[in-house]
Order: structure tokens, then sequence, then C-alpha cells
């Protein structure tokens, strides 16, 4: 079995430096680092793995944690998840997804432990623990979302008051006249989750900003819940002409409850959801969009995380990174009835 001073004596080199490129604690040299991977090569060598991270005390792992707050892993958030893996891949680290009921806790648990040298946090609230815990330890993390205080730490979110904000001027450009949004959850609004807050505040400035008669529905996240707060709302105002929902979980049973209730989408009844490309493209008929960049934004924050790890002393500047949904018009919405 190769040894690593066989691999020093085959590239020419001290056995300080088949470490340095083994652990990547110092620079090396182009022309010196591709000898020392060849020589690794040709001998077949297999660094141990555990020892060189107990030496190092890294564990060459990143972890992101997910609450899931009241709901379960959609599969919207798998592209987060997925597209976060790969950029960890990419950039040499293990991947380790963490869900637990108390989310404070487990930051602490990992943090403490070892298992993970930087953390993605998701499902964000406007006042997050989580974030203060891993502040004061120093523990280098990145949020996908974002506080009311990001002072100091780094994040990419969408801009979910603009992004209700365009799904109104789109509607209101077509003559929707009264238009509901399937919201949060009563309990996601009362815990201050960033996205149902800020969807109301986008939704808020729009109708009054676009003279539309706008209401508001709390529903939790599921086909079920958003299927009986829509047969509900269709009995009680047959007049709306158009229904909109930052939860990409509701679309389906939106769809469901108008149809059973004999509205046509779009003839009768417009339909825009905030949801990714690649969801939208699984409804019939196709749904219009506000695209959620799901995968850039996991891809981001794994980023975020790793360039704190691999910038000198850990002090990278913070990056705060607020994407845009955009429009994309398919098959679920139309001018409003008289319209056409």
């Amino acid at each position: 079995m190769s040894t690593m001073s066989d691999v020093a004596e085959r590239a020419g080199v001290s056995l300080s430096t088949v470490s340095y490129v083994l652990s990547g604690k110092r620079a090396i040299s182009e022309p010196t680092r591709q000898r020392v991977l060849a020589a690794i090569d040709e001998l077949d060598f297999h660094p141990n793995e555990l020892g060189r991270a107990l030496a190092s005390q890294r564990s060459n792992t990143i972890a992101l944690l997910f609450p899931a707050l009241t709901r379960g892993i959609g599969e919207l958030h798998l592209e987060f998840v997925t597209s976060a893996a790969e950029s960890a891949a990419k950039h040499g680290y293990s991947f380790l997804l963490s869900i637990s009921p108390d989310e404070d806790e487990e930051a602490v648990r990992l943090a403490r432990r070892g298992f993970t040298d930087g953390l993605i946090l998701m499902e964000i609230k406007l006042q997050d623990a989580r974030a203060e815990l891993l502040r004061h330890r120093r523990f280098p993390f990145a949020m996908i979302g974002h506080r009311e205080d990001n002072d100091g730490i780094s994040f990419v979110d969408v801009d979910f008051v603009h992004a209700a904000r365009e799904a109104l001027r789109y509607l209101a450009s077509l003559g929707h006249r009264r238009v509901a949004f399937l919201g949060a959850s009563d309990q996601l609004m009362a815990v201050g989750y960033g996205p149902a807050v800020r969807s109301l505040a986008g939704f808020t400035q729009a109708i009054a900003e676009f003279g539309v008669e706008g209401t508001w529905h709390p529903c939790d996240a599921s086909p079920r819940a958003a299927y009986a707060v829509v047969e509900e709302l269709l009995r009680k105002s047959p007049e709306v002409t158009a229904l909109v929902t930052a939860h990409h979980e509701a679309s389906g049973g939106m769809m469901q409850a108008a149809r059973e209730l004999g509205r046509r989408i779009p003839a009768d009844l417009s339909v825009v959801a905030m949801t990714s490309p690649r969801q939208a493209e699984t409804f019939t008929p196709l749904l219009t969009t506000m695209d959620f960049p799901a995968a850039e934004m996991g891809r981001l924050g794994a980023e975020l995380v790793i360039r704190q790890l691999e910038t000198e002393g850990g002090e990278a500047e913070p990056i705060h990174r607020l994407l845009r949904a955009e429009l994309t018009v398919r098959q679920s919405s139309g001018p409003a009835p008289g319209r056409r």
C-alpha cells in the first residue's frame, strides 16, 4: 500500500507539499500540484480522509438546515437541496441535509459537534434566532431568505414584494378587478415567516396602486387546504376572476376547486402562482407563474458559505442577493371575462 512518502518521492517534492496539496491549506503552484496528483494516480494512493479531517479540524462538509416549519419538504424544496448539494460537490465539499423540529437547538448542535464546517439556513423568519446563535459563535453560515436585521450576514432571497406586485400588475392589465390571494397560514404569519409577511406587503401595495379589489385568504400549504379555501371563496364571491398564490403546493387544489364549480381556466378564472418553471409545466393547463429561482438560490446559498470557509480568516464581506421572479405567461391566465 502506497504512503504519502511514496507520493512525495515519485513527484519529487517534500512530504509537506503533498500534505498541502491534499488539504488545500496552502497555495501550491499548479505545475507542482499536477505532479503530485499524477503521482497519487500512478500509485493508487488513498489518503485517510478521517485522519486528514482530524488533523485540519475540518470536516469538509456543509449542511443545509431545513426546519420545515409547519410543512414537509415538497418538490420545490428538493430543487433547493439538489442544487446546493451539486454546488458543494463541485467545490469539493460533502453535503448534509438536517431536519429537526427544534431548529434552534439543531443549529447549535451542528456547530458545536463539528459535523459541518458551515451551515445554510432556510425558512427564515424576520426575527430568526438561529442566525443570532450562529453569529454569536462566529460560525460560518448563510441564509436562503433574509431577516429584518441582516447586518454581517450573507443571504440570497427572492423579492416577494416585487413578485406579488408584478402578478397584480399583470392581472390588472388584463382587466381583472376582483382578485383573491391565497397567502400563508395564520401560524406562519404569527411567527414572522419572511416570504409570507413580504407577500402580504406586496399584495397590499399592489391593490392600492392598480385600483384592484383584492382579498387575502390564509391557507395552509397543501392542495387539500387550497381546495377548501377556493371552493368556499368562489361560492361566496363568484365575481372573483383571478387567483394568485405564493404557495407552489396550492395550485393543484385551487384549479380543481374551480373546475368542480364549473369555472373554466382561463376563460372564467385566471390563476397565477409562484413556483419553478419545472413545476409549472406539470399542470393542465400549464401554469402562469412568477418563476421561483429555486435552483439558483440553492447554488448561491452553498457558494456563500463556501466563500466564507475559503477566505483567509473567514472574514469574507457579507453578500446580499435579492433575486427577481420573472413573469412567464402560460395557459392558466387570460383577459378578464368580458374583455375577450
